[in-house]
């Protein structure tokens, strides 16, 4: 008998894992089904490991073992919930791995309620018929940006698609080469755009685009798209052309206008202390573009969604489009999503939004957290730890200000390079999970993206990565 063949001999029969004393509970009702095939999952699993193997034959008892612990791990993980709250402790403050920007209380606590109970998300209470979805989530969007209607849709990828579908129809449109961007995962603008069915037409080049390259390439029926470079910079031997600019050239030669400000911000960032460059949404339209589209969940601080702003009857052809039922939004980010508008309407200054007041803390506020931070891990650091407040520079995120940094500070220790590996791993292994930052001068948390809130928990953290390691503990 081959080794192959011996090896397969000894992998338990799915029969054998159902009569287990440690499955069997698992496998009544209508869990049973689905339970059945994580079992069969599993065996077929250790069945091509089998076949890869190599070394001594193990026997049916210890297959038996590792195919019971496994189905229960499979059993807990999907049973459990399917993400792990993250302290966040990169500096990095619209984190794009880490889920962008935080609700305020306020948004999260509105889709709660949504959530739970009905509400007239498409019912016109005063008159008794079929309400607009999203009516005045959208009256508020317009309101802030200076624009005469606005549509929410679940994303600005989709919000850029739908314009460029619905106002060139198939036709030309005119992207400048150095606008043909790509952001995170695997959103290419050109890509985007070959779906809508348009002939893509680059004008200018990597690092120069005139008015003059734009004029020549306009003909009847072409769409003029603009493409702000929200996280990438050309610097060096450049041109380009300004919104307004643009606008004028598009509108003498009718034709659409159609601006991704990416971002979008109603809240003027120079104010927090970062440099020019994110224009306020309400300026992008005064611009002149036909439509202006932007995301949610970046600069606006909000949830994910994708936003239009525009004309009323332009919005009006968007909001019949066929495509835009695709692209809706739920209830649940509505309700969000309006709870967060509401903050800058009813803000005398800055909103209370968690991305804009992790962006707006001052050094004498990151400096007293960090201190009191340091204070509470000092006395628990294993032996040969050596921790420090020390200056750091947060980013914003999000593919927005790719170049700007925020001074901050961050809690840093030094110790053996394998002690500080160890522990930044098992920090994100646990629940919260902590995220920090780890390079050449150690391991360390920027307090600029935690809150007041999350202080005990990366203590908590931080002590139970240490307590996983008894040996490097100190008294």
């Amino acid at each position: 008998m081959s080794d192959l063949q011996s090896r397969l001999r000894e992998l338990p029969q799915v029969s054998v894992l159902f009569e287990d004393d440690r499955l069997a509970p698992l496998m009544t009702g209508r869990r049973r089904g689905w339970m059945t095939r994580v079992i069969q999952d599993v065996v077929d699993e250790l069945r091509r490991e089998l076949r890869q193997a190599s070394g001594p034959v193990r026997n049916r008892a210890e297959l038996l073992e590792v195919a019971v612990d496994r189905i229960l791990v499979r059993n807990r993980q999907l049973t459990g919930k399917s993400w792990t709250r993250v302290l966040n402790g990169t500096g990095v403050v619209v984190h794009t791995n880490l889920g962008r920007s935080c609700h305020p209380p306020e948004a999260a606590e509105a889709a709660r309620q949504t959530a739970l109970y009905n509400s007239d998300l498409e019912f016109d209470l005063p008159s008794g018929t079929r309400g607009h979805r999203g009516r005045a989530v959208e009256g508020k969007a317009a309101l802030l940006a200076g624009a005469a209607d606005a549509l929410v849709v679940n994303n600005n990828a989709a919000a850029v698609w739908l314009a460029v579908r619905h106002l060139s129809r198939g036709g030309r449109v005119v992207l400048s080469r150095g606008e043909v961007v790509a952001i995170g995962g695997s959103f290419k603008m050109h890509e985007i755009l070959s779906e809508t069915g348009c002939t893509l037409v680059e004008v200018g080049t990597t690092n120069r685009t005139s008015l003059e390259d734009y004029r020549q390439a306009l003909e009847p029926g072409t769409t003029v798209l603009k493409v702000h470079r929200s996280n990438f910079v050309v610097e060096g031997f450049t041109e380009d052309v300004t919104l307004t600019e643009l606008a004028d050239l598009c509108r003498a030669a009718d034709c659409p206008l159609i601006y991704d400000a990416g971002s979008g911000a109603f809240f003027p960032y120079e104010d927090l202390g970062l440099p020019a460059g994110e224009t306020l949404l309400v300026e992008d339209l005064a611009a002149g573009a036909d439509l202006v589209t932007c995301s949610g969940d970046k600069l606006l601080g909000g949830c994910q969604a994708g936003i239009l702003f525009g004309g009323r009857e332009v919005i009006a052809g968007l909001r019949n489009h066929p495509m835009r039922r695709a692209f809706r939004v739920d209830k649940t980010t509505l309700a969000a999503l309006d709870a967060i508008l509401t903050q800058y309407l009813i803000a005398e200054d800055r909103p209370s939004l968690p991305t804009l007041d992790q962006l707006g803390r001052s050094l004498g506020q990151l400096e007293e957290k960090a201190g009191r931070l340091l204070n509470e891990l000092v006395p628990v650091a294993p032996s040969g730890w050596n921790g420090a407040v020390v200056p750091g520079r947060s980013s914003v995120g999000g593919g927005s200000f790719s170049t700007a940094t925020i001074e901050s500070r961050l809690v840093q220790w030094k110790a053996a390079k394998n002690q500080l590996e160890a522990c930044y791993q098992r920090l994100r292994m646990g629940d919260p999970a902590l995220v920090a930052r780890m390079n050449q001068d150690g391991l360390a948390v920027d307090v600029r993206t935690i809150t007041e809130e999350e202080l005990p928990l990366v203590v908590a953290a931080f002590k139970a990565a240490w307590a996983d390691s008894p040996s490097e503990a100190g008294d």
